[in-house]
């Protein structure tokens, strides 16, 4: 499992470098806050649109070959993110990327597939935490070479090294990765890829469980990409942080996230279970929105990063090992591309108008928006819980 960690780490500190400084490239190219957020709506919607494909792909053909072609689409991509010039060619750079992106249900596939029971939410934690060692590394080496000023600050080399990044990434899985779904486990009639369709999707939906997680993951999703989007402009309007500073702030994001993912996730859900560690998470990235809302200075945005980290690290490995438990055996791949396609496309939808609602209503605007989008989740997972209760009894009855 420690080369699956390495390939992650590596490839999401390429990620990390990119993401907080993302917005001063679309600034650079003379893009307003409407069509920064609308550039990274493209971003997720070709993650959207590829995480199903390269789950199912990875069923079929093992996930090393999926994580050998997106990490090097990666490096393509982030190559020509920093020769971007106009705002037509970062959409295409970001479009490309966001497919190349798509791989993520694919390394929690992995994890599954030499995982099972109660080690599989550790594993996937520290598959989490993996990611968050990433965006640790990634936004502080990207906000050391930005500086604090943007218009000074060398785009094109920020983005060689994310590139470069990515083609090591390549290296390591050649060379360390073993395959986790080698031919002789994947089935002998492969899922067809009618299933990765929308009538297929729908198929997912009408599972016990499984349905309400892909609901919540979608909810979930699109209200966090309300602050993720906005993040860095109102940090920088609301509060005069520069590039490197938020970049140094995004480095404490992915400090809590790997301890919490990394060292206390494991523990939590062995005592709690999976749905309850998902409830809690959600109530504190909830409390984290809030914060943010009243903060009024660089201790009240930290305290409100440490709730709204917390909470997506509790999020996210739960809610992924639970859609694993209850997704069909032969389907590990697929399915969790479905999953993590349903958070895609909250990541499409909420950025395309968060940039209009922080521009008209103000820079706190789509916090609170956020807020409203969130709360049913702690509804829908109350009704994921039953239903799991429903299901674990139904053999024996």
């Amino acid at each position: 499992m420690f080369s699956l960690y390495l390939v992650v780490f590596i490839g999401l500190t390429g990620v990390g470098i990119i993401i907080p400084l993302f917005p001063f490239f679309g600034e650079q190219v003379g893009a307003s806050p409407a069509e920064i957020t609308m550039l990274m709506a493209v971003f997720a919607l070709g993650q959207f649109v590829a995480a199903p494909i390269w789950g199912w792909w990875s069923d079929r053909v093992g996930r090393k070959p999926v994580f050998i072609i997106t990490l090097a689409g990666s490096a393509v991509a982030y190559l020509m993110l920093g020769l971007a010039e106009t705002v037509p060619a970062l959409l295409v750079s970001r479009l490309v990327g966001g497919l190349m992106a798509g791989n993520i249900p694919v390394a929690f596939a992995a994890a599954s597939d030499v995982t099972s029971g109660e080690d599989r939410s550790k594993i996937m934690g520290r598959v989490g935490a993996a990611f968050s060692l990433g965006f640790i590394f990634g936004p502080a080496i990207g906000g050391l070479l930005a500086g604090p000023e943007p218009q000074a600050s060398n785009f094109l080399v920020i983005a060689m090294l994310a590139a470069g990044l990515c083609l090591f990434a390549v290296i390591v899985t050649i060379i360390f990765f073993k395959e986790t779904h080698p031919r002789e486990r994947r089935s002998a009639k492969p899922v067809s890829l009618r299933l990765i369709s929308l009538k297929g999707a729908g198929r997912y939906l009408t599972l016990p469980v499984l349905g309400a997680l892909i609901g919540v993951n979608f909810i979930f999703v699109a209200g966090a990409s309300m602050m993720d989007s906005t993040f860095a402009l109102y940090a920088f309007k609301e509060h005069g942080f520069g590039p490197s500073d938020i970049g140094f702030l995004f480095t404490y994001m992915g400090v809590v996230m790997a301890i919490v993912q990394g060292g206390t996730i494991g523990p939590l859900t062995k005592k709690f279970g999976d749905a309850k560690v998902l409830r809690a998470g959600l109530f504190v990235y909830i409390t984290g929105l809030g914060l943010m809302v009243v903060a009024t200075g660089l201790y009240s945005v930290l305290l409100s990063l440490t709730f709204l980290t917390v909470g997506n690290a509790l999020f996210v490995p739960s809610s992924s090992s639970l859609a694993s438990q209850h997704a069909p055996g032969a389907e590990q791949g697929a399915a969790l591309g479905v999953f993590q396609a349903a958070g895609n496309l909250g990541r499409v939808l909420t950025p395309a108008f968060s940039g209009v609602i922080f521009a008209t209503y103000g820079t706190t605007a789509p916090f609170v928006v956020a807020i409203v989008l969130i709360s049913p989740t702690l509804l829908l997972i109350a009704l994921a819980i039953r239903q799991a209760a429903v299901v674990s009894v139904e053999p024996s009855s």
